[in-house]
């Protein structure tokens, strides 16, 4: 969970740096259409070094982390920076202090953040008068443009952390899900084996006691003891097999659930609906397991599972991509062992691997129909 937010936070920031670096560099590039590279040149440095500075406060702020005890001292250096350039760079540069703006609602408390932003804005009208502007509206206009990108601004910061958040809270339900059957089976399994092993540890100290007082008592305690251990085995098994007895179109559909809950696409292909028992319990527990290692291990953003029938054989296929590392150096899982195990027991193969260069699928091809004959010779 931690690799994947680490993840999330540097593609979000680098999208949002990347679309403030395109807006920034208009400046110097107008620098350039007038005819002065001086400027162009002074204003790139300057609006660089401001960029990487930025772009550790966007960082933090889409990671929900402070940023830190000199956030004032940041904030008075973008001021420093672009109100000080305004005496050299001319009008057009008149329109940078919406930096300024922006790195206050981003950096300082947000009643204090609105302050500066007003600010900014109101003084922006008479710098616009003193550049030149011989009516009232344009300058007006140019008030209002730097309080609208600024508010925009840090917008677009604040919704990239709006969206690593629903992110993260998508994969944490998604794991919920998944944990949900365990904890009802071992529910399940507590309720139905608590008083029973209770009664049989009660029945083996009582056995113990009597074994030189009472010996045909004991082996009547004993028998009884017998007796409760094989019920209790017996209803174990029955909970196992309602348990395995999976329902593949509601696995199908469970599966492709989850995997749109951690916000990926999920592509269903259904070749078929009938199905064999036996080869539909498998698929439903290949299906589960599939869901479970695309959702905990990987950032999918694209999932397929296909079904379908070719020459008397089912085959399976889940493809995901979005692999954390090296495919290839995936481990496999112990789910996945043991699911082979079962699938070559009913005659079928299992592959599992990398396909792409950050994707993984599984294929299984099973019998369309279980041979039950064949299985007790």
């Amino acid at each position: 969970m931690v690799q994947n937010s680490e993840a999330q936070v540097r593609w979000l920031t680098t999208a949002v740096v990347a679309v403030t670096g395109a807006l920034w560099g208009l400046t110097p590039l107008a620098f350039l259409l007038t005819g002065d590279p001086l400027r162009a040149l002074l204003a790139l440095v300057l609006l660089g070094g401001l960029l990487v500075v930025y772009a550790r406060i966007v960082a933090r702020h889409i990671a929900g982390t402070s940023q830190g005890p000199h956030r004032a001292r940041i904030f008075l250096l973008f001021a420093v920076v672009v109100y000080g350039a305004i005496p050299f760079q001319g009008s057009v540069w008149i329109y940078t202090p919406l930096i300024v703006a922006t790195a206050g609602l981003l950096l300082l408390p947000f009643r204090y953040g609105v302050g500066v932003l007003l600010v900014v804005a109101v003084a922006e009208y008479p710098l616009t008068r003193m550049e030149g502007a011989s009516v009232e509206v344009p300058a007006t206009y140019s008030s209002a443009g730097v309080l609208v990108a600024a508010v925009v601004a840090a917008g677009i910061v604040h919704y990239a952390r709006f969206v690593r958040e629903l992110r993260e809270l998508r994969v944490a339900l998604a794991e919920m899900a998944l944990d949900q059957d365990r904890l009802r089976l071992a529910g399940q399994l507590h309720d139905l084996l608590g008083q029973t092993l209770t009664s049989i540890a009660l029945k083996t100290e009582l056995t113990r006691a009597l074994f030189d007082v009472d010996r045909e008592r004991a082996a009547a305690e004993l028998a009884e003891t017998i007796v409760l251990a094989s019920d209790a085995r017996a209803e174990i098994g029955d909970v196992v097999e309602a348990t395995c007895a999976l329902n593949l179109g509601a696995e199908l559909t469970s599966a492709a659930s989850l995997i749109e809950l951690t916000g990926a696409s999920c592509d269903l292909r259904l070749g078929f609906k009938e199905i064999d028992e036996e080869t539909g319990d498998a698929l439903g527990w290949m299906v589960r397991e599939a869901a479970t290692n695309i959702v905990r291990h990987s950032d999918a953003r694209h999932c397929l599972i296909e079904l379908n029938r070719v020459n008397g054989r089912v085959r399976l296929l889940v493809r995901n991509d979005g692999v954390r590392g090296e495919p290839a150096a995936r481990p496999p899982g112990s789910g996945l062992a043991g699911l082979r195990r079962r699938v070559e027991k009913l005659g079928g193969t299992l592959e599992a691997g990398a396909v792409g260069e950050d994707g993984f699928e599984v294929r299984v091809s099973l019998p369309a129909v279980h041979d039950r004959e064949g299985e007790h010779r």
